[in-house]
């Protein structure tokens, strides 16, 4: 929801003035954080996930004006924008990191686990 918010408030300002390549890159640095929030610190399922790549994918047919997933599949690879997965499990190994050395007394209870992940996260990267 909160990606279609940030999108048509980006959309809505700039619409069909701004080539492709600036309204995809707006997107990727504007909306997709907004979507991605959060989502490193929880786990995810495959549904969840299908989910994501969803709404992305819908993003990227209403910029190209197109109901192809193969247009989709193409402007997302030249425009370097990962699939759900892969964006987050960097953003996640990101976030392990700064969490495995922090010195907060509370995170420091569960730092075990937040390295056997990041262990497991590395190893699936």
């Amino acid at each position: 929801m909160l990606l279609l918010q940030s999108f048509n408030a980006v959309f809505g300002k700039i619409g069909r003035i701004a080539s492709h390549e600036v309204i995809s890159q707006l997107i990727k640095s504007k909306c997709f954080p907004v979507l991605y929030y959060g989502f490193e610190a929880c786990p995810l399922r495959k549904l969840q996930y299908n989910s994501i790549n969803y709404v992305i994918n819908s993003t990227f047919r209403k910029i190209f004006n197109t109901r192809s997933q193969e247009v989709v599949d193409i402007c997302l690879e030249v425009f370097n924008c990962l699939p759900a997965e892969k964006a987050i499990a960097i953003r996640k190994r990101n976030f392990l990191n700064k969490f495995c050395v922090t010195n907060n007394e509370l995170c420091e209870l569960f730092i075990d686990h937040a390295k056997k992940e990041l262990a497991t996260l590395l190893a699936d990267i």
